[in-house]
């Protein structure tokens, strides 16, 4: 636990001159998990180099509402080993994604990368080294308000490699580790964050059709519900 408030407190203190304001409550949504985005003529794919990764993890939209708002995502994915890019830097073309929401295809809020337990310069030996990474969606448009997250999570190859998905990335690797990061109690700054996980089978259907890289996938989307309380809970 030591280890982990001295990581949060390094955060803080770097973070709190160029810290964002505070987001504003997010708008109403419906009380569900989430909307399946083919329903409303969108994809469990965004679009990739003409093809698409697979959003292969759902942040429900029944946790607590503070972990849908950018911010609360933000300290939520570093209380769970992630972080923003490297100096606030992203090389490389935004991908979109397509919820079924009535907004259409929109670019990726974010892209959040494992930060290895060091402060600022943990996302940039990602960016050298190659890890887990994830980009963010939210489903939130007047068809679908359900406030859930949809994150296309994998891991990529080093640098050298041009940040190339891993084989088995796609299909298990990027996806279960994320997981298995995220489940249970985890502790960041003077919050917890206690996170359960279901299997959702029959958005995607398993194999590497419309894949990216033509990496073969397990049609499995993990649902996670995650609940905010005090440091001490």
């Amino acid at each position: 636990m030591r280890v982990s408030f001295l990581v949060s407190l390094v955060f803080v203190v770097v973070g709190v001159s160029a810290a964002p304001t505070l987001d504003t409550p997010p708008q109403r949504r419906d009380a569900v998990d989430f909307y399946d985005p083919r329903k409303g003529g969108g994809s469990q794919l965004d679009e990739s180099a003409g093809l698409g990764e697979p959003l292969n993890v759902i942040i429900s939209g029944k946790s607590s509402p503070e972990v849908l708002t950018p911010e609360g995502f933000l300290n939520y994915a570093r209380a769970i080993g992630f972080s923003k890019e490297c100096f606030g830097v992203h090389s490389g073309g935004k991908q979109r994604a397509n919820l079924g929401d009535g907004h259409g295809w929109v670019d990726e809020r974010e892209v959040l990368r494992e930060h290895f337990n060091i402060p600022i310069l943990g996302t940039c030996l990602e960016s050298l080294i190659g890890g887990n990474h994830l980009r963010t969606f939210r489903q939130d448009g007047p068809d679908a308000n359900s406030g859930a997250l949809f994150l296309a999570v994998s891991q990529e190859f080093d640098l050298q490699g041009k940040h190339a998905i891993v084989q088995m990335a796609i299909t298990s690797d990027g996806e279960d580790d994320f997981v298995n990061k995220a489940v249970g109690k985890k502790r960041f700054l003077l919050k917890t964050y206690q996170t359960t996980v279901q299997d959702i089978t029959g958005l995607l259907p398993a194999g590497s059709e419309g894949i990216n890289h033509g990496i073969a996938q397990d049609g499995i989307v993990k649902l996670l519900t995650v609940k905010v309380g005090g440091f001490f809970d």
